[in-house]
């Protein structure tokens, strides 16, 4: 009996768990961009609103794209705040295009292999961020309204 009543403690507790990753500052010479919008696994119909979506440039001529509080399936017991570093963009008229291939996110700093960011596409506009990409083999779409007023 008390071994069940661990198990369903452990059961619950890890249910509630949320694997974060650190929000670095965004340091002067940065820009930053951010939004709250739908996540569509397209594969499976799961979605996820609200989700809020920080693009952040480096001094690298790169941007590290961050996602809160993420789950990718309706069974995933966890939601975890990811990271991906090194994501390349251009400056297109009034947008920012960005992009990236076969990046190993992060989640409460340990890297994530099983789930490469693939053909990463995206834009950010003056009210939107969009992109989308592979999580391993798992198709994503995410559409946010921006709310950083930059």
């Amino acid at each position: 009996m008390r071994k069940n009543l661990l198990f369903l403690f452990c059961t619950f507790v890890l249910a509630s768990c949320h694997i974060i990753t650190p929000e670095e500052p965004v340091k002067e010479n940065e820009q930053d961009y951010e939004a709250y919008g739908l996540l569509t696994i397209t594969s499976s119909g799961f979605t996820k609103d609200n989700l809020r979506v920080k693009l952040v440039e480096k001094n690298d001529a790169t941007m590290d794209l961050y996602m809160f509080d993420v789950k990718f399936a309706a069974a995933m017991p966890v939601t975890i705040d990811m990271l991906v570093s090194g994501v390349g963009y251009a400056i297109s008229g009034n947008e920012i295009r960005f992009y990236g291939d076969s990046i190993v996110p992060t989640a409460g700093g340990k890297p994530y292999e099983k789930y490469i960011i693939r053909n990463l596409e995206g834009k950010i506009t003056a009210d939107s961020i969009i992109l989308s990409n592979y999580y391993g083999t798992t198709p994503s779409v995410y559409h946010g309204k921006r709310t950083d007023k930059k």
